[in-house]
């Protein structure tokens, strides 16, 4: 078959259609999130959780976050005080640097992190019952082998731009 009756069929295949399944999966998380992990915690807000998940136990550093969570760091910087006026992280400037900061989480930050993980497992098992835990391996390893592909095709144009 050639590529644009490929690419036609593809259009109208919502079952087969790559991106718009890795979109409304994402979509689908989102409201699971709000539905599941928000009543707890009142006003989070979904761009609060790349930040937050992303922050490990012996602290991160903002530009470290920033390229792990694919996240501006001006958008960041927003984010940052935001979880901070919350209580749910602290920063502080870098010795060596002053532009960059150390994120830590807070007790109650690390409760959070605890709450979501563990609503997060529940969900994982639900999937496994829906598709059994050798789909839902090949699943998890073939979707980290595409974003690996990514990052490292990003790098690679980000070092050709500079």
């Amino acid at each position: 078959m050639d590529e644009p009756k490929k690419a036609g069929i593809l259009q109208y295949d919502d079952e087969k259609h790559w991106g718009r399944l890795i979109y409304i999966a994402k979509k689908h998380l989102d409201i699971w999130s709000h539905r599941n992990i928000r009543p707890d915690y009142g006003q989070m807000k979904l761009s609060y959780m790349p930040l937050i998940f992303n922050v490990q136990q012996n602290g991160i550093t903002n530009t470290e976050i920033s390229k792990k969570a694919l996240i501006a760091k001006q958008a960041m910087s927003r984010t940052v005080k935001e979880l901070e006026e919350k209580g749910l992280i602290t920063s502080q400037p870098l010795k060596k640097d002053k532009r960059s900061y150390k994120i830590h989480l807070t007790d109650d930050g690390k409760k959070f992190v605890n709450d979501s993980n563990t609503k997060m497992l529940g969900l994982i098992d639900e999937y496994r019952k829906l598709v059994g835990d050798k789909e839902f391996d090949i699943t998890v390893d073939v979707l980290s082998k595409i974003i690996r592909y990514h990052e490292k095709l990003n790098m690679e144009t980000d070092d050709a731009d500079e």
